[in-house]
């Protein structure tokens, strides 16, 4: 009995030395900490400012509380504009009223929208050497935009004597309306593009074999790739296109009536 006893605890401590360790498990390496910056480039164009034209004649002083009537027979005078009409004559201290036999009657005799020649912004020298602005520099240089002036004029005249008493005229296209340049902006993020291969690595050497294969002689474990993920140009100030500034004319036509008739002297 002794012998087998002694047999077997000799077998054990053979297959004691004879099983191979195993190399610890490798972790997954921390991702490392990525960054997402946003730049900005911008164009500008030579601007005009709006062109206004003001006389108001001597022969009839308009005061304070004399009623007047508007006139937009010669125009599409919208819901909005004329309201804001009325209320612009009543801060001046005037009155409005809806029939014609007023003291003055003001005629709008033009309101035109047209499209002109497109407005050339040009690429501002850029203050960051980023390669994608550089290329941005070499491809894109220029913008062309659509552009639209509008015109308005009017004149105020005395109901009795029919005389003018006051007439006046502006216009200011879209790019000078606007008065800024046009912004772009795009967005550079980081991101790890081997990152699945590093996990299948990691997977791949903790496996039993693997393990006992590397067992004093440890592996290097890939290193993340980073590469930078870059937005195409968004802009986010400035009108460009003809939707874009086709919207822009019913402020411009607001922007020209109250000019005007900030230029009218009532006393």
């Amino acid at each position: 009995m002794r012998g087998i006893l002694s047999c077997l605890a000799v077998i054990g401590l053979t297959g004691c030395a004879m099983t191979q360790p195993l190399a610890p498990e490798l972790p997954v390496p921390p991702k490392p900490l990525l960054q997402k910056s946003i730049y900005q480039i911008s164009y500008t164009a030579e601007l005009e400012s709006a062109r206004i034209k003001s006389v108001q004649l001597p022969a009839h002083v308009v005061k304070k509380q004399d009623t007047v009537f508007i006139d937009a027979t010669k125009v599409t005078l919208t819901d909005n504009l004329r309201s804001a009409l009325v209320k612009m004559l009543s801060k001046k201290g005037l009155q409005v009223d809806t029939q014609q036999n007023t003291d003055y009657r003001l005629v709008i005799q033009q309101m035109d929208l047209s499209f002109g020649r497109d407005k050339v912004y040009v690429l501002n020298k850029p203050s960051n050497d980023h390669p994608y602005i550089a290329k941005i520099s070499q491809t894109i240089p220029s913008k062309q935009c659509s552009n639209i002036t509008a015109s308005l004029s009017m004149r105020l005249t005395h109901n009795d004597s029919a005389d003018v008493v006051w007439f006046a005229k502006s216009s200011v296209d879209s790019a000078g309306f606007q008065g800024i340049p046009l912004q772009y902006s795009f967005t550079e993020t980081q991101k790890v593009t081997n990152e699945q291969e590093v996990i299948s690595f990691i997977e791949q050497q903790n496996t039993e074999e693997a393990r006992k294969e590397r067992h004093n002689e440890p592996v290097t474990i890939p290193q993340y790739i980073i590469k930078p993920d870059i937005t195409p140009l968004i802009k986010v100030a400035g009108a460009c296109d003809k939707s874009e500034v086709s919207e822009l004319t019913p402020k411009m036509m607001l922007t020209l009536t109250s000019n005007l008739i900030d230029k009218l002297n009532v006393q």
